[in-house]
């Protein structure tokens, strides 16, 4: 700000938005009014607020002061009971958070390394950071800080946030304004401050700077820039201006002293901005939808490879409003083959408006993750979407919005991890504080009758977009779908490099197996349950595989009662008298696509002896048809069965195929 006689400006990214990526919106406004006749400054006070504020050694240790002392003072009486549970651990075992605050700057660079990719030690950086937030929030309750979100329940209406405002004990924003904005709008030739608020998230702390900045400086102009009801009504700023509605912007820099701007740039500028200063350790660029940019895939792909070219390999992330399927489409059709240093996340609606059969393109256009934004009623689309998506390896990341109560849809995607890779429910932030590892709503869980995993996915932790794209694009899918946390939150097991194989007959099984056998059978939803404990308790043999003491797979040789014999032999016009049946086949869905499966049916069939077996596999049952031929299993007959409303195939293999016609 060095020309007193142009019109300077100073834009401003509010907190509370996540500090790992660059803001789109302060590089984009910027870009458009650089250079005419206007004298810019940068200022990301989200970022100065994480780590300069909040997040340092001397700030923590003031919070558990603060924490213990409002705990004398009453302030957490009446509250949740993990609140409470909290502020108990905080009083009475201090010393394990004293430790969390002396590591906090070692933590922070940690997010900023190599060091990073490793998972047991981005878990213990990021579940420290998580509770030195939650520490922070105690000291300014009811008020909830997260890494991206920001919450109050008392702050909804006008009069609500007017009292906020200036609200010492629930307000974080306010001494950060006093300390941190002064000098930046000390001098007299600043003329306009704009703040940015593009996320809802962010118009309490953008409130509480625009006070703050009027009570510095009254005679500043001060406009901010949102769709929020709560900034326009405030009464805090001299201009309100609809997001992304430049025109006035510009209209109010020429009021104040700046050149008439006729037009301007449509790309964001982010050489302002403190790039290695932000929560990641690769460069992290955002994508966003606008009228004026970027509304077609060339155009995105424009931008992609100019920032390649000055920032070298970067990573780029869709934000705000999803793309239709028309556009995925398209970015297959026009991406280029060349692009292997570049990543890219983006969020879609899954419309099924544009039949896509084959992602491999986008994959090689830099795909590496995409956030499904999906509404009720998509089943069948989505699942066809998914497996398209996953089979070229991109990670899904299925989002499904706060209201919506599917049970069908939330069981698919609970009982599809191979391809509905990971998924959340929105709801509101404060839901999301009161978990440790910051995960939103817990879907159904997947076989929800059977006993649970030990530990949980790892990408619980990856609940930052760009972090989840980061281990995408470094790990693959493969790997990080079968990465899970230990009960201790603190060590990483692999799904499937310990199983073990048993192969016993019904009164061998150890205690509760049948049971859960039992269960893992009626999970998988193909056949009637009406039999199922009579014909595994007298079955010829049980194959079943475990980890880590969990039942994950289990198939069996039956021993068929007469009567269903005799009406499959009817049907089928194949004689399967003292044939067993090889069936109840289940593998838990987080390891499926592991072979658990064929090499079950292997294990049985190489223990038949001088019997022969057969199979039903229903016509619509994909997977299972698959298993069947890759065990050397043919199909010899078909017939439609009234019982289970569809076509039915009898399967045999191929070496135990003579005349099965009984002559």
């Amino acid at each position: 700000m060095s020309n007193p006689d142009s019109c300077n400006v100073l834009l401003v990214h509010p907190p509370v938005a996540s500090p790992t990526i660059y803001p789109w919106a302060l590089a984009y406004t910027g870009s458009c009014i650089a250079g005419w006749g206007v004298s810019l400054d940068y200022y990301d006070a989200n970022l100065d607020f994480f780590l300069n504020h909040i997040l340092t050694s001397k700030a923590l240790t003031g919070f558990l002061e603060l924490v213990k002392k409002r705990e004398k003072q009453g302030v957490f009486k009446g509250t949740p009971i993990s609140i409470s549970e909290l502020v108990k651990d905080i009083s009475t075992n201090p010393e394990p958070w004293e430790e969390k605050v002396s590591n906090i700057g070692f933590n922070l660079e940690l997010l900023r390394t190599n060091e990073f990719y490793k998972p047991e030690g981005y878990i213990s950086a990021i579940t420290d950071v998580n509770d030195l937030l939650m520490l922070t929030s105690l000291a300014f309750y009811p008020s909830f800080i997260h890494l991206r979100e920001f919450s109050n329940p008392g702050v909804k209406e006008l009069r609500h946030i007017n009292k906020f405002v200036e609200d010492r004990d629930a307000n974080p924003f306010l001494a950060f304004c006093e300390n941190g904005l002064a000098s930046r709008i000390s001098g007299k030739e600043l003329k306009l401050l704009l703040v940015l608020v593009p996320s809802p998230d962010q118009a309490p702390a953008a409130l509480t700077l625009a006070w703050s900045s009027k009570k510095l400086r009254p005679d500043l102009h001060i406009a901010i820039m949102g769709n929020h009801e709560l900034l326009v009504t405030s009464g805090y700023a001299d201009s309100y201006l609809q997001e992304k509605d430049l025109k006035k912007f510009l209209e109010t820099i020429t009021r104040l002293g700046g050149t008439d701007l006729q037009s301007y740039v449509s790309m964001p500028d982010f050489s302002g901005l403190p790039l290695k200063d932000y929560l990641s350790p690769d460069i992290v660029l955002p994508i966003e939808l606008h009228k004026d940019v970027m509304l077609q895939s060339h155009n995105i792909l424009a931008f992609v490879g100019e920032q390649r070219r000055r920032f070298g390999p970067a990573v780029f992330i869709s934000r705000g409003k999803p793309l239709p399927m028309a556009f995925i489409a398209e970015l297959d059709r026009n991406a280029a083959r060349d692009e292997s240093s570049i990543s890219m996340g983006l969020s879609c609606a899954p419309d099924g408006s544009t039949d896509i059969n084959n992602l491999d393109d986008v994959y090689r256009a830099g795909v590496r993750l995409i956030h499904w934004q999906v509404s009720s009623g998509e089943n069948k689309t989505l699942a066809g979407i998914l497996w398209n998506s996953s089979n070229a390896g991109i990670w899904n990341n299925v989002i499904i919005p706060d209201g919506i109560n599917n049970e069908e849809m939330t069981r698919f995607l609970a009982d599809n991890p191979n391809i509905a890779h990971s998924c959340n429910q929105r709801q509101s932030s404060i839901s999301n504080h009161l978990r440790p590892d910051g995960q939103v709503k817990k879907l159904a869980p997947a076989y929800a009758e059977v006993s649970e995993l030990p530990g949980k996915p790892f990408w619980h932790w990856l609940n930052d977009p760009v972090y989840m794209l980061l281990y995408v694009k470094r790990c693959g899918v493969k790997k990080l779908l079968r990465w899970r946390i230990n009960e201790d939150r603190k060590t990483v097991y692999t799904l499937g490099n310990s199983m073990e194989y048993h192969f016993v007959r019904p009164q061998d099984l150890p205690s509760g197996y049948l049971d859960e056998i039992c269960k893992m059978v009626e999970a998988g939803g193909s056949v009637g349950v009406e039999w199922v404990r009579h014909n595994l308790k007298n079955a010829f043999l049980i194959g079943y595989v475990t980890e880590k003491g969990s039942l994950i797979a289990n198939s069996s040789l039956k021993q068929p009662r007469t009567e269903y014999v005799d009406a499959v032999s009817g049907q089928s016009g194949i004689d399967l008298k003292y044939y067993l049946e090889r069936g109840y086949t289940s593998v838990r869905p987080e390891y499926r696509g592991m072979g658990i499966g064929t090499k079950l049916l292997e294990g049985l069939t190489e223990r038949i002896g001088d019997k022969k077996l057969f199979s039903i596999i229903a016509e619509d049952n994909v997977a299972t048809k698959k298993m069947a031929l890759r065990n050397r299993t043919k199909k010899v007959a078909q017939f439609y069965s009234d019982r289970a409303g569809k076509e039915i195939g009898v399967w045999i293999p191929e070496w135990m195929i003579e005349d099965t016609s009984g002559h």
